[in-house]
């Protein structure tokens, strides 16, 4: 069975995408899965989706994909102050940056599918389609108990920003370091990969992504590198709001970039 790189949440930044995807390569996974919010919060959602498109990922369904549909087609109406609004700004300017063949793309994918030995979706599967958060363990029984009526037993996820894992707290997991583990097989397991392009922990910015073989139930939380000035300084040209910007860099970094 091929290993398959797990990724969520690029948020139409180029360079992390990017400079994932070589890390990507060198791991030696076969398939590319990706888990939603492709576009947001970035200046480049173009690029990013396209490149999706031609690296024929596997992909579903993020709220902020599902919400830019629905500004396109005016059932989400932009607030007065919308421009200062990190949220609502990346989609009227992923709505904007879009061709056509990139906006259907979008539009037509699912909120879950199943890879190799698991299940992705966005937020959740006990209703994929809500995007409810899964941030502790209480909030991943639904899904948890969903993924123990399958066959496979492992779910991926991304929307909260952070790596995590949830099992139930009699079962144990294998881990061979602090950031690779396997699961017993027969164990329900959810896995919260991060985000490629938005990360949210202040002392590590590094694109997270993960690595899963699904023939031995391996699982690597990866992080990579990339440049976050250049990244932080392209969403400031594309005149969006500086807050997606700040989360990509660190206040030195910041302090740096404005002498």
């Amino acid at each position: 069975m091929p290993k398959i790189a797990i990724l969520s949440d690029i948020h139409a930044n180029l360079p992390a995408f990017k400079a994932v995807l070589k890390e990507v390569l060198a791991s030696g996974a076969e398939q590319i899965a990706v888990l939603g919010d492709i576009v947001g919060y970035g200046a480049s959602p173009a690029e990013c989706v396209e490149l999706c498109r031609k690296l024929q990922a596997t992909a579903v369904m993020g709220n902020h994909d599902v919400d830019m549909q629905q500004y396109l087609k005016g059932r989400r109406p932009t607030e007065p102050n919308w421009k200062k609004s990190d949220f609502t700004a990346g989609l009227v300017h992923s709505a904007t940056s879009l061709n056509a063949e990139q906006t259907a793309w979008l539009a037509i994918l699912p909120y879950a599918k199943l890879i190799e030995g698991a299940a992705i979706a966005h937020a959740n599967l006990d209703d994929p389609e809500c995007f409810d958060y899964i941030q502790s363990y209480n909030s991943a029984v639904s899904t948890l108990k969903f993924l123990a009526a399958q066959t496979f037993k492992v779910g991926f996820f991304g929307h909260t920003h952070e790596q995590e894992i949830f099992h139930h707290p009699k079962t144990k997991l294998t881990w061979e370091n602090e950031t690779t583990f396997t699961i017993p097989t027969g164990q329900p397991c959810v896995v919260m990969v991060g985000s490629v392009g938005q990360p949210r922990s202040e002392d590590d910015r590094r694109a997270c992504w993960v690595l899963w073989d699904p023939e031995s139930r391996r699982v690597e939380l990866r992080k990579t590198e990339y440049n976050r000035v250049k990244a932080a300084q392209d969403i400031a040209k594309a005149g969006l709001p500086l807050e997606s910007a700040l989360r990509l860099i660190s206040p030195e970094e910041f302090a740096f970039l404005t002498q």
